[in-house]
C-alpha cells in the first residue's frame, strides 16, 4: 500500500454489531401480525434459534441494555415462571410448519446471562429444543454466560448435554480492571471454568475480551491475549469498551471517580487492536470476520447461518428479535408482559419493520456479508438472481475510487484501508430512506437495537460525506492509520 493514504470519510463509525434495517415501529396488530403477513404453513426452512434469557446478577457499570436483576435466592420464583412461559412460547412457534418441520441449524442461549438459570431449567430448555424442532445433525448449540454461574453440577450437566459450545464474557483476566468496569465475576472464575470444561471434553469455548477500558494499558492487554492462548481457547472476540450515557460508569467518570477511556483514535487504542491481530496470527488464530478470531475449524456457526448464509432467525424471549420472510420482529424487554402474553396464548410482537422490498433484502445481505470482508458474486446471484455489480454499481464505483475495495473475478473484497473503515463501508449500502430517521429514536427499543437507531438518526453526510463529491480526498498520516489493521 502507498505511504500516502487518504481519509475517505468525515467521521469514523464504530459499530459493536450490525442490525438492518436499523429502525422499527410499534406493532399495532398484536399476535396476529405473523399470520396476517407470513405464510407460516409453507414448507420448513433452514433457520437458527435464539433464546433470550433476560436476567443478570448485577449490572455492569456501562451496560446500556435491559436486564432484570435476579437474586440467587429468587424467593418469588421468577426464574421458574419465566422458563415455564419460554417453553410454552417455543412450543407455540413449533406448531407452524415453517419452523416445526424446518431444519434447525444453530441454537444460541443468550441474554442477559444465559448461564444464570438453574441447571434444571437449562436442561428443560435444551430438552424442549430437541422435542419441538428438527435439529440438524451438524448443529451448533451455544450457551452464553458468566463464569461465576458455573458450579460443579452445572458444569457436569452442560459438558454432557446437547450444548456443544460455550461463550464466556471474560473481558479481562486482571481483577483490578474487572472491578473498575463492575464485572460480576472474578478473574480466577474464568480460568477455573475454562479448565473444568476442557477436562470434561467441552473444548469449543469462545471468550469475549474488551479493550480500552478505564485504566487499561497495552501491557495488560497483551497479558490477557497471552492468557487466552495459554488456556487453549478456540475462539475469541474483541470489543471496544464504550461509555453509554446515563449509566453508572458515565456518572463516575463525570465526577472524576473513574478514568475516562482513551479516544478510539488514540495511538494506544490503535496499538491494542494491532497487537490483537498480530498476536492472534502468531498464536495460530485467524480473524475470519470483523473482530472475531478462531483456530481452524472453530468459526461461529450461529453467525455464519444468520449473516453469511442469511437463513431465517426465530428468536424467543424478552429483548430478542427475529428475521424471516422480509420482516424483522422484536419482543420488548418487559419480562412480566412477556409472561402475561404467553399465558394468554399470544405472541408478544412489540416492534416490526415494514416489509423489506427486494432492494432492501439485498442491502441486508451485503451489509452482513461485509462483516466477513467480501461479497461473493456467485452466492449473491444464486440467492437473488441478479448480479451484485449491477445492483450496486454506484456504491461499488464510489468504494473502489476511495480505495476501500478491490474487485476480483469472484468477489468484491475490502482492502486494508477498507478494513480500517469497515463500518463506514457497510453504511454505504444503507437505503437512502433509512437516513435521518429520528422517529425511531422515540420508539421503544429493545436489547441491542439502540446503537443502530442512533447511527441511522443522523444524515448520511455525517458519516459518509457527499456521495457525489469526486474531489481529491484528504491526505492523512498513512503510517498511523495503517497501524490500526496491520
Amino acid at each position: 500500500m502507498n505511504k500516502e493514504l487518504t481519509k475517505p470519510y468525515p467521521n469514523k463509525c464504530y459499530l459493536p454489531f450490525v442490525l438492518y434495517p436499523p429502525g422499527m415501529h410499534k406493532n399495532m396488530e398484536g399476535s396476529d401480525f405473523v399470520t396476517n403477513h407470513v405464510n407460516m404453513e409453507q414448507d420448513g426452512v433452514d433457520f437458527t434459534l435464539y433464546i433470550g434469557i433476560p436476567f443478570c446478577r448485577k449490572r455492569c457499570k456501562s451496560c446500556p441494555y435491559f436486564i432484570k436483576l435476579l437474586p440467587e435466592n429468587d424467593k418469588r420464583n421468577r426464574e421458574d415462571e419465566f422458563v415455564d412461559a419460554l417453553l410454552k412460547d417455543m412450543k407455540k412457534w413449533s406448531r407452524f410448519k415453517k419452523f416445526g418441520e424446518g431444519n434447525l441449524k444453530s441454537i444460541f442461549i443468550g441474554g442477559g446471562t444465559g448461564s444464570i438459570l438453574k441447571t434444571e431449567n437449562i436442561k428443560r430448555i435444551v430438552d424442549a429444543v430437541f422435542d419441538n424442532f428438527q435439529v440438524d445433525k451438524e448443529y451448533e448449540f451455544t450457551l452464553e454466560g458468566n463464569a461465576r454461574d458455573f458450579d460443579d453440577e452445572k458444569i457436569n450437566y452442560v459438558a454432557g448435554s446437547h450444548i456443544n459450545r460455550l461463550s464466556l464474557g471474560v473481558q479481562s483476566f486482571h481483577p483490578e480492571i474487572l472491578e473498575i468496569v463492575g464485572s460480576p465475576h472474578a478473574a480466577e472464575d474464568s480460568i477455573r471454568v475454562i479448565r473444568d470444561f476442557q477436562e470434561k471434553g467441552l473444548t469449543n469455548i469462545q471468550m469475549d475480551l474488551m479493550y480500552n477500558m478505564p485504566g487499561h494499558t497495552l501491557s495488560i492487554w497483551k497479558s490477557d491475549l497471552r492468557k487466552l492462548n495459554e488456556l487453549g481457547v478456540k475462539h475469541f472476540t474483541i470489543y471496544l469498551y464504550r461509555i453509554h450515557n446515563e449509566t453508572p460508569q458515565s456518572q463516575l467518570i463525570n465526577r472524576g471517580k473513574v478514568q475516562k477511556p482513551e479516544n478510539p483514535e488514540n495511538s494506544m487504542v490503535k496499538a491494542m487492536y494491532r497487537e490483537a491481530k498480530e498476536m492472534a496470527e502468531n498464536m495460530g488464530y485467524k480473524m475470519y470476520m470483523m473482530d472475531h478470531f478462531c483456530k481452524p475449524g472453530y468459526e461461529n456457526k450461529y453467525n455464519h447461518s444468520n449473516w453469511k448464509i442469511d437463513n431465517d432467525t426465530l428468536a424467543i424471549g424478552p429483548g430478542s428479535y427475529s428475521y424471516f420472510d422480509g420482516y424483522r420482529l422484536g419482543t420488548e424487554a418487559d419480562v412480566e408482559k412477556y409472561i402475561e402474553y404467553v399465558n394468554r396464548d399470544e405472541f408478544l410482537i412489540s416492534s416490526v419493520t415494514e416489509y423489506m422490498p427486494a432492494r432492501v433484502q439485498r442491502e441486508r445481505h451485503v451489509v452482513f456479508s461485509l462483516v466477513y470482508f467480501k461479497i461473493e458474486y456467485k452466492f449473491y446471484y444464486n440467492k437473488f438472481g441478479t448480479q451484485f455489480l449491477d445492483d450496486f454499481a454506484e456504491e461499488v464505483e464510489r468504494l473502489e475510487r476511495k480505495g476501500l475495495v478491490e474487485l476480483n473475478d469472484d468477489c468484491m473484497q475490502l482492502t486494508e484501508l477498507g478494513l480500517i473503515w469497515h463500518a463506514n463501508v457497510i453504511l454505504e449500502f444503507f437505503n437512502s430512506a433509512f437516513w435521518g430517521d429520528t422517529d425511531s429514536l422515540n420508539e421503544k427499543n429493545w436489547s441491542l437495537n439502540g446503537v443502530m437507531v442512533e447511527v441511522g438518526a443522523r444524515e448520511r453526510s455525517y458519516w459518509l460525506g457527499d456521495k457525489n463529491d469526486t474531489s481529491p480526498l484528504l491526505n492523512i498520516n498513512s503510517k498511523k492509520e495503517l497501524d490500526y489493521v496491520s
